[in-house]
């Protein structure tokens, strides 16, 4: 399910202009967790990044949490949770998280907003990326913004046959 969202959504809309190349690479690790609460969660995120950091093969993680029934708000909390073991392991600057959800609503949006659509996966899953990496991209704040901005822009432009192709889990909670 997941490599399918990457191929057709992320790459086919070329929502990160950077993930085909390890992605065609094979130098993204997508690791599923059997983890269904928060301190199971966590407990795998540390053994993950642990994983992870001792490593040179893979550019990127997802850890997809398959099982997980949990809600976007909670789910984001848990993502802080992550942010904050980062920084008291001071790791906040070799990697980078972001959380992605079927559920994803940006703070001052509403569900329905295309924007949204940017973060939404269909399953809870946390990215962690090294900073090192996004360095060597060499992209400024004002271009990574810019580049969010287009993304919106593009969703925004797309039909909704093509919204319901791509992220059909969002229907569920539109009509729900």
């Amino acid at each position: 399910m997941i490599n399918k969202w990457l191929e057709k959504t992320i790459i086919g809309l070329d929502l990160c202009p950077f993930a085909r190349r390890p992605y065609l690479e094979g130098k993204i690790l997508i690791e599923e967790l059997p983890g269904q609460e928060i301190g199971q969660a966590q407990d795998q995120f540390l053994s993950s990044l642990s994983s992870f950091q001792g490593q040179n093969k893979f550019e990127t993680v997802l850890l997809v949490y398959p099982q997980w029934k949990i809600s976007f708000n909670d789910f984001y909390e848990f993502s802080e949770d992550c942010m904050d073991h980062l920084a008291s392991l001071n790791l906040e600057d070799e990697f980078q998280i972001g959380a992605f959800h079927p559920q994803f609503c940006f703070a001052g949006l509403e569900f329905i907003d295309r924007a949204n659509l940017v973060n939404s996966s269909p399953l809870p899953l946390i990215h962690i990326l090294r900073i090192h990496d996004l360095d060597v991209l060499n992209l400024s704040q004002t271009e990574a913004e810019n580049m969010s901005f287009g993304n919106a822009k593009k969703l925004k432009s797309l039909s909704e046959e093509n919204i319901a192709s791509h992220f059909p889990w969002r229907n569920e909670f539109c009509q729900a």
